[in-house]
């Protein structure tokens, strides 16, 4: 069991090649079971928060950036690791500098 666990630790370090960096704009909806929270430095924005998802129709795994829209949205709703989730990328709408997204 724990080596399961350091597996999914370096897939989060993305430091194995079994896991798909996911970007809503590019690849649309995720739709799958938690694997993994996680969270890596970035250069630029700082520390970033991702979850990774075992997607439910292709069984890859994904980590996706969780936003603190996205992030507050699964605190408040108790996400944990093997909970279905479902979110929906909205883009932006005219006007707006941000994405919109809902949690299901």
């Amino acid at each position: 069991m724990s080596d399961e666990f350091a597996r999914l630790r370096a897939i989060a370090a993305g430091q194995e090649a079994d896991v798909k960096n996911w970007s809503y704009e590019r690849d649309g909806n995720v739709m799958g079971t938690i694997v993994e929270f996680s969270s890596s430095k970035n250069k630029t924005f700082g520390e970033q928060q991702t979850v990774i998802v075992k997607l439910a129709d292709t069984d890859e795994l994904v980590s996706a950036f969780l936003s603190d829209y996205l992030l507050e949205g699964l605190h408040r709703k108790d996400a944990k690791v093997g909970d279905r989730i479902l979110i929906k990328f909205f883009g932006m709408r005219p006007g707006e500098h941000f994405n919109r997204y809902r949690r299901v």
